[in-house]
């Protein structure tokens, strides 16, 4: 037992174990996303719920995961910090509110259905209510007592789970997609550095995306 729990201790990562991770991470989460579609269809509302905000939470460790590509291997400080922020639920689910924004806005690209920032403790609650019983106002409540009247609410995630589960099936829908993307992440990173303003770096991002997205797609 004590040899199979500390299986799981985190430890420093190489460019093919972060790519490994990403591209898993993904596709747990597109499972995740196909079984909560499936749910909603066939009227389970309340697991529908909590199985989308799962799957937010999936996605958002392929941003931590990536961020890993920075730190060295004897930084022992650095790699403590990204495991407990691996298993943090809402530090997951806060990537979609607050990770790339500056970048994303200088090029005037967005998801078309955001997450707000401070939700991330709604957002627990809600995927918390979808498996248990609570309490709440004095009663206690079934799961589907509280989805049967806010599927506004799971529409909303799901929306923006699709618009993420889309727009990454490029970079990490295989292995070898996630590999290609960590290989050019690092020599992004080189790229970068030779920006010396604000707009120098926006043109730097532009043309990377265009550049890239072009031969994804093509």
């Amino acid at each position: 037992m004590k040899n199979f729990i500390s299986g799981f201790r985190g430890r420093p990562l190489d460019k093919k174990r972060i790519a490994a991770g990403m591209h898993l991470c993904f596709m747990n989460a597109r499972t995740l996303a196909d079984e909560a579609r499936l749910l909603r269809e066939n009227g389970h509302y309340a697991r529908a719920l909590s199985l989308t905000i799962l799957a937010l939470e999936e996605l958002g460790k392929i941003p931590l995961i990536c961020n890993m590509i920075l730190y060295k291997a004897d930084d022992a400080k650095a790699w403590r910090k990204f495991w407990k922020e691996f298993q943090s639920h809402r530090i997951k689910l806060g990537v979609w509110t607050t990770y790339g924004k500056r970048i994303l806005h200088a090029l005037g690209r967005n998801y078309e259905t955001e997450l707000p920032p401070g939700i991330e403790p709604l957002a627990d609650k809600f995927k918390q209510l979808g498996f248990y019983v609570t309490f709440f106002k004095d009663q206690f409540l079934y799961p589907e007592q509280f989805t049967k009247d806010n599927h506004e609410w799971l529409d909303y995630f799901l929306a923006i789970l699709d618009e993420r589960v889309i727009s990454l099936e490029p970079l990490h829908g295989s292995l070898e997609d996630s590999e290609r993307f960590i290989d050019r992440a690092v020599e992004f990173l080189a790229t970068v550095k030779e920006a010396g303003t604000m707009d120098e770096l926006k043109e730097i991002l532009s043309n990377w995306i265009s550049r890239h997205g072009h031969r994804e797609h093509g």
